[in-house]
């Protein structure tokens, strides 16, 4: 990539941004999951129903955050290669 590029918007920085930031989701995501159900284990001493579904809903959170993070950072890719293919249209038409 030339910094010409970078400049004047030609190449997007998106993409790769987006995918740092995906894994980066993922981690805090995992750390929230398992320090929720590390509390669980903890509220099991005192209330085991409690603590039972507040393990539940750490193992789903996980689940659920980490397939919902994956659809919001593909839609993100998306309108970065939409962008990408629309430049390529541009450039093979005449006149451009």
């Amino acid at each position: 990539m030339r910094f010409q590029d970078f400049l004047s918007f030609e190449k997007m920085i998106a993409g790769d941004i987006v995918r740092f930031l995906y894994w980066l989701g993922i981690v805090i995501i995992l750390l929230f999951g398992f320090g929720t159900i590390a509390g669980s284990i903890n509220t099991m001493s005192y209330n085991a129903g409690l603590g039972l579904l507040q393990l539940f809903v750490g193992l789903v959170g996980i689940a659920f955050g980490v397939i919902l993070w994956r659809v919001v950072c593909e839609i993100y890719l998306i309108f970065v290669a939409m962008n990408d293919k629309l430049g390529q249209i541009r450039d093979k038409l005449p006149g451009a």
